[in-house]
Formats: C-alpha cells, sequence, structure tokens
C-alpha cells in the first residue's frame, strides 16, 4: 500500500482527498479511520466492489452487488470488535467511519417482513 496523506491539513484544517482507492478492511485491521479518497473499496459476501461516494445506502449496496430487489434481502455490516448488525435499506452509512469492514448479505426468510 502506497504511503498514506495526511487526513487534515494542519495549515487549514482542510480533510485531504486521496488520489487512490482505500480498502476497507485493511484499515479496520489497523485500527485506522479511512480518509476521504478518490474511491472506496467494500466486500459484499467475500467479493470485492469500489464506491466512488463514502456516504451509500443499504439499498445501493445490495443493488451493487446485483442482488435485487433489495427487499429480498437483509444486510448486515461487520464493524471491527463487534457483532455484525442490520443495516436497513434506507438506512445511510459512511464508509469512512471507523472499523467498517465488509458486508453480508442474505436472503430473506419468507416468514421476515
Amino acid at each position: 500500500m502506497s504511503e498514506m496523506t495526511k487526513e487534515k491539513n494542519k495549515e487549514d484544517g482542510v480533510e485531504a482527498v486521496l488520489d487512490e482507492i482505500i480498502d476497507l478492511e485493511v484499515y479496520a485491521k489497523l485500527g485506522k479511520r479511512p480518509p476521504l479518497a478518490r474511491g472506496y473499496r467494500i466486500k459484499i459476501n467475500g467479493d470485492p466492489y469500489v464506491l466512488q461516494d463514502p456516504t451509500q445506502t443499504g439499498r445501493a449496496i445490495l443493488t451493487l452487488a446485483g442482488l435485487l430487489p433489495a427487499e429480498n434481502y437483509t444486510l448486515r455490516v461487520k464493524l471491527a470488535g463487534e457483532r455484525p448488525r442490520k443495516l436497513g435499506l434506507d438506512e445511510e452509512i459512511d464508509l469512512r467511519h471507523h472499523g467498517i469492514e465488509k458486508f453480508k448479505a442474505l436472503p430473506r426468510d419468507q416468514t421476515e417482513g
């Protein structure tokens, strides 16, 4: 991995944008909060995907993985050191949140929702 750019410019307090795609799982394992970057590599059910916008919805993540209709799936997000938690279809998540490791999508049971 290339040397990381400083997250904040000390002189003006502006967050720098890395001109690279960063892997969220790597940052989670390092215990670091991901900086603003050109792209974010996430894993959904073990498969890598890249997103440019750090703010996503559960529906957008399922759509990216081709899991349609999104209403037929339950999405969980795994944070470092925590148990996976459910992410609602219209719930927003900031990929720069500290500790995001990966996402897991499971088909909904006929009795759910």
